[in-house]
């Protein structure tokens, strides 16, 4: 094994060696560069960001492009010697500059001097041709990609685009992040596409349709914010369509099916997409045994409002040994797609239908639906050590499942803006979901120096129903008289029902300290309905050209109830109540806040200080209780905003209430070994944050700079005291504690270099750090848990005449956990992973595509854990005009060597998690694309910049 694994890296090695030969022998070739500076002809000014491309004279295919630096110097290197070529600078606002020249030997360094660029065009679109636009080109606050300069596959979706586009990363969940700032929304043609959640245009639109790409910063978010701060939000991307598309159907149909290790698999669906002049309508329908969700996480946030629940868990494992086995999506405990949080394998089927109707500028309306449907397999195998000195408690977990669930997801807006100045938007949204789980758990304890502990089996029946409706408004007006002076204001509901009926059929032997029987046959009833309201309004008025002032309120009330009702067995029926594990419990929170700030604007420096005054009285009632439990918190609580360029810092300081769960005082007893109890005396968090971010652009060599870091302390933070008995059973209650600390920082660098006609390369490095300090009680001892999380990674892309791709990456990550008490032993551990894909185009209509990963974790002591290699590959057949057909071969893990593990430490324990995954599989799929006449062309273009 140790053999197959050494001669592996080495084919890795010789991959990455052949890729920089290449592009050493490239550079050995004869090249030059043409340079010059741009400036306005009236002003004399530099001109900033402008876009220089270089075509071939002979057919206009582009060689490369740059943007000018801030003194509007240009330079772009690599060209070849006596080649014509036809340079072009394009710029909002400004006439087209064409020059055509080719670089002579001995002469090969071209300056143009200073270009005068003629101002007055309003659109750059009017005075461009087709086959001369750039492939990126800036539009005030608005950066546009031309979508046919970055070829994809034939069967390629927006996704695969994206992943080409300079400052763009997607990862393995489908997250987008532009320059290092996450992507809120994606629309069409300015439209909604099924809802806000970007991955359901990025993952079900094909590619061949698009256009533009347009980046801009989503003022809606600005407009929530209250402030005028760009660096604090994320960005929105807008996809146009090509002419043709707009007038037309189009759409795409695909099945497959095939086998492997854990049985058959298959994948069907379709999507159809018709523009009528004003009305877009789209249908989606899929069905797969793949671990693949039909909807995505953000979308389900935004659209059933569930921004405030407690409860809510989504996104895939990051385990580096997880990265290959999908998503997965679950809210309220119900799963909305893919596989559950420990792994397993799904099965999802789905139809969705969304609406888009502008009758004009000033209007737009949008209704969406959704109807979801999973089924998850899932086996786990579970070791969970207790230490305590030199004592070791291990329990031992043989869990198997069956869930199942229904979702239905209804959502309606409408934007309107009925002056240049007004914005107005209400949308309201109602989802209904149910989720069945049968589980099978078999346990036991084992001490390491009495023997065995405990055994036993736990047999869980569970329904679980959601039924949530959410309704928002806002407005926000803009002074027509005085600028910088605007007013908003936004009103919102949410309403929330959750049903739990949990059946536990449970009998545990208990060896130790005494031997005993324990039969547990229970029905635990949770009801827990909830009324959310809020209203705001926000104002900011101009004193002077660098001063404003701000101010805001806001009001919130929320109602929740938790109704527990336990039942014991009676014969065949639940029906005994047991009194001692039943509870009610009702809150009623009434919160105001005022707010305002003094900004001071002095050229690209921003300074506001600011005060906010909070009030907030929360009513507990407890039905053991015969008094109800009355918070009230009367705060002034300081904070700081300074914006340089790019860069922002924030600090602030906030008043936080324990949430109602700690404090219900019934204990839960769901699971025999671990017994969760409530605490209602629970005092407010105190939290100081300092939070900073950095992102920036350097165009005259195309590195883009991303950063964040936060930092902060918390005293009255809620803890864990842990109680552990001789048997091994864990009693868990919420305590106060001072001094939990977090810091935490993410940095990434990304480059992109096209020097040469047929050759490019990119690359990007980024790392993430956290540390943290909590303390906890263990045995009613106190002890700090210090842990630290860091992860480096790197990837590199290599291009050649988009006949060979060759993309390798690596990451490094390690953790160490350590505690201030003697009796637990320090944990550490790190993993790394070493793969590359290749895509080869050289053969006309064959597009082969192969990835291979190998991964290495140290905190396996079993080798078949501890280090696997992961091998995917495929080919990809073409037919019939425009390549609207595709065959696609596909095999996953071809070597039959990936398993599905994690270890997670935390305070006294350490987890070891196995569990079931899809494995190796063989799929055969077929695609055929509608295409409406405007997406004729050659797929994604003729040419890369990658």
């Amino acid at each position: 094994m140790h053999n197959f694994y050494t001669a592996t890296l080495k084919k890795l090695q010789l991959i990455f060696l052949f890729a920089m030969a290449f592009c050493a022998a490239a550079d050995l070739r004869a090249q030059g560069s043409v340079k010059g500076k741009l400036i306005d002809s009236a002003t004399q000014k530099p001109l900033y960001m402008a876009t220089v491309t270089v075509f071939k004279a002979a057919d206009t295919s582009v060689v490369t492009y740059r943007l000018s630096a801030e003194d509007g110097s240009f330079r772009i290197p690599g060209l070849a010697e006596d080649l014509p070529y036809r340079l072009l600078v394009s710029f909002t606002g400004y006439g087209v500059y064409r020059k055509e020249f080719s670089l002579t030997k001995g002469a090969a360094d071209l300056n143009l001097g200073t270009i005068p660029l003629e101002p007055g065009v309003k659109d750059l679109d009017e005075v461009l041709v087709v086959a001369e636009r750039p492939p990126m080109v800036i539009k005030k606050d608005t950066v546009e990609f031309n979508a046919n300069a970055f070829k994809t596959l034939p069967n390629a979706l927006v996704e695969d685009l994206l992943k080409k586009l300079p400052g763009v990363q997607v990862d393995k969940d489908g997250n987008i992040m532009v320059n290092g700032k996450r992507v809120n929304r994606i629309l069409v043609d300015g439209k909604n596409f099924f809802g806000s959640d970007p991955k359901m245009a990025s993952r079900n639109l094909p590619s061949n349709v698009i256009d533009k790409v347009q980046v801009t910063d989503d003022k809606d978010e600005l407009l929530e914010n209250g402030d005028d701060n760009l660096n604090n939000v994320g960005k929105v991307i807008n996809l146009t369509f090509k002419k043709g598309v707009k007038k037309g159907v189009f759409g795409k149909a695909y099945g497959g099916g095939g086998g492997g290790e854990n049985g058959g698999r298959f994948e069907a669906g379709a999507i159809a997409n018709l523009f009528r002049d004003t009305l877009q309508v789209s249908l989606l329908g899929y069905s797969n045994n793949l671990n693949r969700p039909g909807f995505g996480w953000s979308d389900l946030m935004q659209t059933g409002g569930l921004q405030r629940n407690r409860d809510v868990s989504g996104g895939g494992n990051n385990s580096s040994n997880n990265s290959n086995f999908g998503s997965n999506i679950s809210i309220n405990g119900i799963n909305f797609g893919g596989m559950s949080r420990l792994g397993g394998v799904t099965t999802s089927n789905g139809l969705g239908f969304n609406l888009n109707h502008s009758p004009n500028k000033k209007k737009s309306f949008f209704a969406q639906y959704y109807l979801g449907r999973v089924r998850t397999d899932l086996q786990t195998n579970t070791s969970t050590k207790i230490f305590n000195g030199d004592t070791v408690v291990t329990n031992a977990s043989l869990y198997n499942a069956i869930v199942k669930g229904t979702t239905h997801t209804f959502g309606i807006g409408m934007n309107l803006k009925p002056d240049t100045v007004t914005t107005i938007t209400a949308t309201a949204n109602y989802i209904k979901a149910g989720e069945d789980n049968n589980s099978n758990n078999l346990q036991s304890g084992v001490n390491n120096f009495l023997g065995d502990l405990n055994n036993g089996n736990v047999g869980i029946n569970g329904k679980t129903g959601n039924d949530i409706l959410r309704e928002n408004f806002s407005m926000t007006r803009q002074s027509k008289t005085k600028s910088g002076r605007r007013f908003s204001l936004t009103q919102g509901l949410i309403w929330n029902r959750k049903t739990t009926d949990t059946y536990t059929d449970a009998q545990i032997h208990y060896q130790y300290p005494n031997q005993l029987d324990s039969l547990t046959n229970q029905l635990r009833e949770e009801r827990i309905p909830t009324w959310y309201a809020y209203a705001g309004a926000n104002y900011r008025e101009p004193i002077s050209k660098k001063f404003f002032i701000r101010a805001g309120t806001r009001y919130e009330y929320e109602h929740l109830e938790n109704d527990i009702a336990t039942f014991d067995k009676n014969g065949a029926r639940y029906d005994l109540k047991n009194n001692s594990l039943s509870s009610g419990f009702s809150r009623n929170s009434n919160r105001y806040f005022l707010s305002t700030g003094l900004e001071f604007k002095q050229k690209q420096l921003s300074i506001t200080p600011g005060v906010r005054y909070q009030y907030q009285q929360f009513d507990n009632r407890l039905s053991t209780m015969n008094d109800p439990v009355v918070q009230k918190l009367n705060n002034i609580l300081p904070q700081l905003e300074i914006t340089y360029k790019k860069l922002t810092v924030n600090f602030t300081r906030d008043m936080l209430l324990p949430d109602y769960s700690y404090m219900i005082p019934v204990l839960n007893n769901t699971n025999p070994y671990i017994i969760n109890l409530g605490n209602t005396n629970l005092l407010p968090a105190v939290m100081n944050r300092v939070y900073a971010n950095l992102n920036t652009y350097n165009p005259k060599n195309h590195l883009n700079v991303w950063s964040w870091g936060e930092a902060y302390i918390a005293d009255n933070d809620v803890v864990q005291s842990i109680t552990v008995d001789k048997s091994g059973l864990q009693t868990i209650q919420p305590v106060n504690a001072n001094g939990s600390k977090r810091v935490a920082a993410n940095f990434g660098l990304n480059q992109d270099f096209k020097n040469k006609q047929s050759f490019t390369f990119s690359w990007n490095v980024g790392t993430w750090t956290e540390y943290r300090e909590n303390k906890f009680f263990y045995n009613d001892a106190p002890s700090i848990q210090k842990r630290l999380n860091s992860n480096v990674w790197s990837n590199l892309g290599f291009n050649w005449n988009d006949k060979l791709e060759i993309n390798p990456a690596y990451s490094f990550s390690y953790m160490n956990v350590k505690n201030s008490n003697p009796l637990f032993t320090p944990q550490s551990s790190f993993s790394q992973t070493a793969g590359t894909e290749l895509i080869i185009r050289y053969v006309k209509h064959v597009i082969f595509e192969t990835e291979g990963r190998y991964l290495n974790n140290n905190a396996f002591a079993n080798p078949e854990y501890r280090r696997m290699f992961m091998w995917n590959a495929g080919v990809n057949f073409t037919f019939f005009k425009d390549e609207r057909a595709v065959l696609r071969l596909y095999a996953n893990d071809i070597l039959n060597k990936t398993r599905n593990t994690n270890i997670i430490p935390n305070q006294n324990t350490v987890r070891t998690v196995y569990s079931n995954i899809l494995g190796q599989y063989f799929l055969a799929t077929f695609t055929y694309n509608l295409r409406p006449a405007g997406a004729k062309k050659k797929v994604g273009g003729g040419w890369s910049l990658f």
